[in-house]
């Protein structure tokens, strides 16, 4: 049987499963390229439905079923994809850790979870090691050992679930506080396809997506496309040999953050793109006008959103630029316009979102996680979620525009840009302390200097600190503030 005929038989009893516009792909497209990874052969649909049966198969011969969970720290590749599929067609919740996370953070997330499995690499096991509620998991295998285990002949199994069943558990970034578990549910799964391909028109293109965001490698299966894939390290030879691609490989549009961007710049070839979405951080206007330059035919979207609602806003990128640059900005501020699934409750400090794509409850135990929610999550009369962004968002004219985070005031935030205008860079922030206002420059002598002149004339700033500023370890493009202060120096201070 079929995995189409399989999920027709789910759709007759009624249920669902997020990763079904993924198992028809497999049989509607078998022989078109899904998977592309630097150093690896390029896995077509049909190969990537056969590894998903032989990683079911292990899943079944170690007794794992329905309702079951996995916490997943293996490195990217192929077959990671593979086992995801075969494990969320038995309905069976998979928790990815990501290279960038710290395992001491989430412990009350792993607690909460209880999963059955850890699919780890020999470094997924040592940083598990580190952590006890991982420790606590009795069954650690890699997919090599799961390959070994598995039975031949089998055929992939989907099962119905219910709409809110577990399926992907993400995390924050955490420059903002501890990662948060983001539960992405089975709905959740079918939701964002149908929303990405509404609003960034993702099944337009039939080539391959260039990109680095996990959950846009999964809208591309659904889409029956493939995806040409860059691992978390990004070297520059990934970079190059994705710009060399042939043909019929060649990225026709990209997904991606600033400072991937920023490296993508500096290698040649790309010459078939013809889209690229840029979101995850706040952009220099530069970097912007940079690839304009660079691929002055391809369409650029300036990206809204978050890890618990992605994409919220969109805005053609040179309009964007545009906007930013008449209203004297050296960030491209103006986020665009609300897309349609989104409703959106702006208040002073934040923005309230909420529609099918925005991720429910965070997952946890622990006070921390009650508290987040309390914050940042409820409820209404018509039981829909809203989630709180935490970024301050003015309305003019239709346009949003981003005007800091909610923690910090409009007046430093603005500060904050007017000196990265005169610096020529946004490597600077503005901190308080007890004693007033301290400012961290990552520059050399004259930036400190420049920047020094402008301090001499606000009265509440009192300190200026150099400082290597440091980014957060998913995107590379926001600054970490606290790691960023932690290290830094004292260059000058007014007297008391």
């Amino acid at each position: 049987m079929t995995t189409e005929l399989k999920q027709q038989k789910v759709v007759r009893e009624g249920r669902l499963n997020g990763v079904a516009p993924v198992l028809r792909a497999l049989d509607l497209v078998g022989s078109r390229p899904a998977l592309i990874f630097p150093g690896q052969s390029v896995v077509s649909f049909a190969e990537l439905g056969r590894r998903a049966e032989i990683y079911q198969s292990a899943l079944k011969k170690l007794g794992l079923q329905y309702g079951d969970k996995v916490l997943l720290a293996e490195g990217l590749q192929a077959d990671l994809y593979a086992f995801v599929l075969a494990a969320l067609a038995l309905g069976i919740e998979v928790a990815v850790v990501e290279p960038w996370m710290p395992l001491d953070r989430i412990e009350g997330v792993v607690r909460g979870l209880k999963p059955r499995l850890l699919l780890a690499s020999w470094l997924g096991r040592f940083w598990g090691l580190r952590v006890p509620a991982i420790r606590g998991i009795p069954i650690w295998k890699s997919l090599s050992q799961l390959r070994a285990l598995a039975a031949t002949g089998t055929s992939l199994e989907v099962v119905g679930v219910e709409p809110q069943h577990g399926g992907l558990l993400a995390f924050t970034s955490g420059t903002t506080g501890a990662p948060k578990g983001v539960a992405r549910r089975h709905q959740y799964l079918l939701d964002q396809h149908r929303v990405l391909s509404q609003a960034l028109h993702h099944d337009r293109y039939s080539g391959p997506e260039l990109t680095i965001f996990t959950n846009f490698v999964f809208a591309n299966l659904a889409s029956q496309r493939a995806s040409v894939v860059i691992p978390p390290a990004w070297k520059a030879r990934h970079l190059r040999w994705a710009g060399e691609l042939p043909t019929a490989l060649a990225p026709q549009t990209a997904t991606l953050g600033p400072a991937f961007l920023q490296l993508l710049l500096k290698h040649t070839g790309y010459t078939s793109l013809q889209e690229v979405h840029v979101g995850g951080a706040l952009t220099d206007c530069e970097i912007f006008e940079a690839a304009f330059r660079r691929f002055p035919e391809s369409d650029f979207v300036h990206i809204y959103g978050s890890s618990e609602a992605e994409p919220v806003a969109l805005m053609d990128a040179r309009e964007a630029v545009q906007v930013s640059r008449d209203a004297g900005c050296f960030q491209t501020l103006a986020l665009g316009r609300p897309i349609e699934m989104i409703q959106s409750q702006l208040e002073p400090d934040t923005a309230w979102v909420t529609g099918p794509h925005v991720c429910q409850f965070y997952v946890g135990q622990g006070e921390g996680v009650v508290e987040e929610n309390r914050q940042n999550k409820r409820r209404d009369e018509q039981d829909r979620v809203w989630h709180k962004m935490g970024d301050r968002i003015a309305e003019r004219q239709g346009i949003w525009w981003y005007a800091g985070r909610s923690a910090q005031s409009e007046a430093d935030f603005q500060w904050e840009q007017r000196l990265a205008a005169k610096l020529g860079h946004s490597r600077v922030f503005l901190m308080r302390n007890a004693c007033g206002g301290v400012v961290y420059v990552d520059g050399d002598t004259e930036s400190l200097q420049r920047a020094w002149s402008e301090i001499a004339e606000a009265q509440d700033i009192m300190e200026l600190r150099s400082c290597r500023i440091q980014r957060d370890r998913r995107h590379r493009a926001r600054i970490d503030r606290a790691q960023s202060a932690k290290a830094s120096r004292q260059w000058r201070k007014k007297d008391a």
